[in-house]
């Protein structure tokens, strides 16, 4: 039975990439896109005539995909917690101290993940990036470096949080060790310290490199996205996967089974 699927954030590049390869499943039937302006999916250019909403309905069962913006995401979610809607969000540049808490009372009631990538591959580095660092430990400096397109809204992109989250998690750091770009007398290092940077350039889909240096050798670990189809893919099996979970609050790596 295919699932009824909502994408909140339709017009944007991710939601009609996503509603376009659902289109093409059997795994999934598209209910309706939602967005700013009212009418219907055909008028992106898609090829479903289900309807294109201002506001999200109330369809209790129906799988949501949110790639909208950070200042909606907070009410996409309790609108889904109030109306049994599995939720899987994609937005990014959301606080965490706002997010975290909405998430967890989210998931008493229905099936939520939020993840700053959903590509396979991008999940993979994450995991990979944190035992890196453990095994590296402190003597090692690390600087994460990221490359999106011009239009990217948020930075440091979610992808490179998300990179940063993994080793401190896994190294005992917290975000107040990251060090967003450096500009004029910094002083000399501070060991533990994770720098970020971000570069904003024509149509790059995504780039990320985390390096790890020290003394005399330097591991690099990258990620370059050359498709919006490898995210799309992600959240659709993510949508799968929450369809037929139970309650609770979930990430990449139990989709992934990593």
């Amino acid at each position: 039975m295919s699932i009824p699927l909502i994408m909140h954030g339709a017009a944007g590049r991710m939601g009609q990439r996503i509603l376009s390869m659902a289109e093409g499943s059997d795994d999934f039937a598209v209910y309706c896109g939602v967005d700013r302006e009212p009418g219907q999916l055909s008028d992106l250019g898609l090829a479903s005539h289900a309807p294109l909403l201002d506001s999200l309905p109330e369809e209790p069962g129906a799988v949501v995909i949110d790639f909208s913006h950070a200042g909606a995401t907070p009410r996409v979610i309790e609108h889904c917690q109030a109306h049994g809607m599995p939720l899987a969000i994609g937005t990014t540049g959301i606080d965490p101290a706002i997010l975290e808490p909405l998430l967890q009372q989210a998931g008493q009631a229905i099936p939520i993940l939020a993840a700053p990538n959903m590509s396979v591959g991008v999940n993979l580095v994450f995991k990979v990036a944190a035992q890196i660092a453990q095994t590296l430990g402190i003597d090692y400096d690390i600087e994460i470096v990221e490359t999106h397109h011009h239009h990217k809204v948020d930075a440091p992109s979610g992808t490179a949080f998300g990179i940063a989250d993994a080793i401190c998690s896994a190294t005992g750091r917290t975000r107040n060790d990251l060090v967003h770009g450096r500009v004029g007398q910094t002083g000399a290092r501070r060991p533990g310290e994770i720098g970020m940077h971000s570069l904003r350039l024509g149509d790059v889909v995504g780039d990320h490199t985390a390096y790890f240096v020290g003394n005399g050798e330097r591991i690099s670990l990258g990620h370059v996205a050359h498709s919006r189809d490898i995210f799309a893919s992600g959240a659709l099996r993510a949508a799968h996967f929450l369809a037929r979970a139970e309650a609770g609050v979930y990430s990449m790596a139990d989709v992934l089974g990593l």
